[in-house]
């Protein structure tokens, strides 16, 4: 994606969407069903997901007139150290997301695909998270079938950053699981939000052509997003100019000193191989200011700048709906 790509306008996207950001907020929520009652009144909480060993969670709720059901899949809750030196960074993203690994999807409409074996971990924690609220009811996609999609009613899924990345995979599954079972639905609504990319170009083109109501966030200044995939890495090591500039910024990598612009290329030739895509369908691209709290050229400086710019409230704005304080800094790596 060329940083040079035409911004998209906020009245250009479903209205839907100001819904999938709110849930996808709430999946940050310590109290989810006070959040909906608060951010989506009338919403109800049908299933809430208790969280995996590796941290991922998820829930389930349906909107006031029954038509909707949205299931929101959380983000990492990342570790400050990624803002304090880039060892810590490059583990999160090479070993957190795990993308020096691949395995095969086998969820597709057609054509083969691969998705990264850390993307497919947690999808497979999501597909098998167990209910808070009922112990002992179905699983995400069952409940789903037999509230949602027998009923044809709509189902919206959505997350933000890992989160979206979950989401993305988790749909794929959900559209192909029914289309194997013989069900024909076609109500299946995706949004993401910061979500870097999943799998290969044949993951991202079975997914673009299986669901025609998908939909994707990316702030231009959001370093996430842009991962794995090499075009984006070396797009990423552009952004901050004048400041934090990673040009200018000296990091050690791999026992190498060298700028972070140069650790970023290193990492774009390290996942060349991989061929990391992200979708192409509905997808926004959207410009946001830099936060002038973080200008400095320094290391700190620039991974507090990426850390702004990623954060939930920066898509929340976007679309022009607000959350408190509180919410906002559970879906900001700044505050944990």
């Amino acid at each position: 994606m060329e940083l040079q790509e035409t911004l998209s306008a906020v009245e250009a996207v479903p209205a839907l969407a100001k819904t999938a950001v709110l849930l996808s907020a709430i999946s940050y929520s310590q109290n989810v069903r006070a959040d909906l009652n608060t951010y989506l009144p009338g919403w109800t909480l049908l299933w809430e997901g208790i969280e995996t060993t590796d941290g991922n969670f998820a829930f389930i709720a349906s909107d006031p007139s029954g038509e909707f059901y949205g299931l929101a899949i959380r983000g990492s809750l990342s570790p400050i150290d990624i803002f304090k030196d880039w060892d810590a960074f490059a583990n999160w993203i090479l070993e957190d997301l795990d993308v020096l690994s691949t395995v095969t999807w086998h969820y597709t409409s057609s054509g083969a695909a691969r998705i990264s074996a850390g993307a497919s971990r947690a999808f497979n924690n999501v597909a098998e998270m167990q209910d808070r609220l009922r112990p002992g009811s179905p699983r995400i996609f069952n409940f789903l079938k037999t509230e949602a999609v027998s009923k044809n009613k709509k189902v919206i899924i959505t997350g933000h950053s890992l989160g979206g990345n979950t989401a993305n995979v988790y749909a794929s599954y959900f559209v192909a699981a029914l289309k194997q079972e013989g069900i024909n639905y076609n109500n299946t609504n995706l949004f993401t939000f910061a979500a870097p990319a999943a799998g290969d170009s044949g993951f991202a083109t079975d997914l673009d052509n299986k669901i025609t109501e998908a939909w994707h966030f990316e702030n231009v200044q959001d370093v996430i997003p842009k991962c794995p995939i090499v075009s984006g890495l070396i797009n990423a090591s552009r952004l901050y100019v004048p400041s934090p500039a990673s040009d200018k910024i000296i990091v050690t990598y791999e026992g190498l000193e060298v700028s972070l612009w140069d650790a970023y290329v290193l990492l774009a030739g390290i996942l060349y191989a991989y061929g990391y895509t992200r979708q192409e369908r509905n997808y926004i691209v959207f410009g946001a200011a830099l936060d002038p709290r973080y200008r400095n050229n320094t290391l700190t400086d620039y991974f507090y700048q990426l850390g702004a710019q990623h954060a939930m409230v920066m898509y929340t704005s976007y679309l022009k709906v607000k959350i408190d304080a509180t919410l906002a800094a559970r879906g900001s790596m700044l505050n944990h």
